[in-house]
């Protein structure tokens, strides 16, 4: 209820305003211009990126084939400004809410694009309603198109099952803490408890990965005992964080040599994604007023 009327009170002009002026420190605005321009600086401070355009659930053809043409013009600008940086896409954003075949075909054309420009596609994991088609459908392409990879979330109690069926085929994961409201017999609900399965399947893939991986966290622990487990063992992996959120552990990592990605959302569907962030991890909120502070 408290977000509904959060997002009734960001739509009047003034507050929109100003909404959005605070929502620019984690997206890149909303055009692809926006989301490229900011891509370039980024690379300047050697972070590569990753281009998402906000949207998800969509419910007919039209709006489908329009974000599956956007997509192509992220990667046509991705190529033309020789952006060090990939594309993630929603699979509702290609179709799965309508049919899933649709999505399996728009997702393969996108994936032979990115092949082609020899670039990785990232799959966003959305509520757990989606997660068996996701698998299923990621499996399916990747038997064919290995430069996609998929994001996992610790805090589903199915993860750990499903990254060993994944890494099973040799996939590739962007290992996250979670992002949708579960019910409790679905995900873990402590943060001690994501935290804790977040470590331990981290660990995993330090272990057992053969493709590549991104440690998705802006946790100090998390990084700091991922930066302990890559000592041991030598895997093809990356960090990954927000756009706007802890810039000087970006800084840190890339000044010890690991490789350092941002998530660099766009698109006129800033609000909806500026509030679940706070809804999903309240301690997002605080996380940015620091990196305003300190950055």
């Amino acid at each position: 209820m408290m977000f509904k009327i959060m997002e009734k009170i960001a739509s009047l002009p003034l507050v929109n305003y100003v909404a959005y002026k605070i929502a620019k420190n984690w997206i890149a605005g909303k055009t692809l211009l926006d989301a490229i321009n900011y891509s370039k600086k980024a690379n300047t401070k050697c972070l590569d990126v990753i281009i998402n355009y906000l949207g998800e659930e969509l419910s007919n053809t039209k709006d489908v084939h329009n974000s599956v043409m956007e997509y192509g013009e992220i990667l046509s600008a991705i190529k033309r400004n020789k952006i060090n940086g990939c594309i993630s896409v929603k699979l509702t954003q290609l179709g799965l809410t309508i049919d899933k075949d649709l999505c399996i075909r728009n997702l393969i054309t996108l994936a032979v694009v990115s092949k082609h420009l020899g670039k990785l596609i990232w799959i966003d994991m959305e509520g757990c309603n989606f997660v068996e088609d996701a698998i299923d459908i990621y499996l399916k392409v990747f038997s064919k198109n290995k430069n996609v990879g998929l994001c996992i979330q610790s805090y589903l109690r199915r993860s750990e099952d499903d990254i060993i069926r994944i890494l099973r085929t040799g996939g590739n994961i962007r290992l996250v803490k979670g992002a949708y409201i579960e019910s409790e017999d679905i995900a873990y609900k402590s943060k001690n408890d994501v935290y804790q399965n977040y470590k331990k399947l981290m660990e995993y893939l330090f272990k057992n990965s053969r493709g590549l991986f991104s440690i998705a966290t802006h946790d100090d622990k998390l990084t700091s005992y991922a930066v302990e487990l890559s000592k041991k063992y030598k895997r093809n992996f990356e960090f990954g964080m927000l756009k706007g959120i802890r810039d000087k552990l970006k800084s840190e990592l890339l000044s010890k040599g690991f490789r350092v990605t941002e998530y660099v959302p766009y698109g006129e569907n800033w609000l909806p994604y500026s509030i679940r962030r706070i809804r999903e991890n309240p301690s997002n909120i605080m996380l940015l007023a620091k990196s305003l502070i300190f950055k």
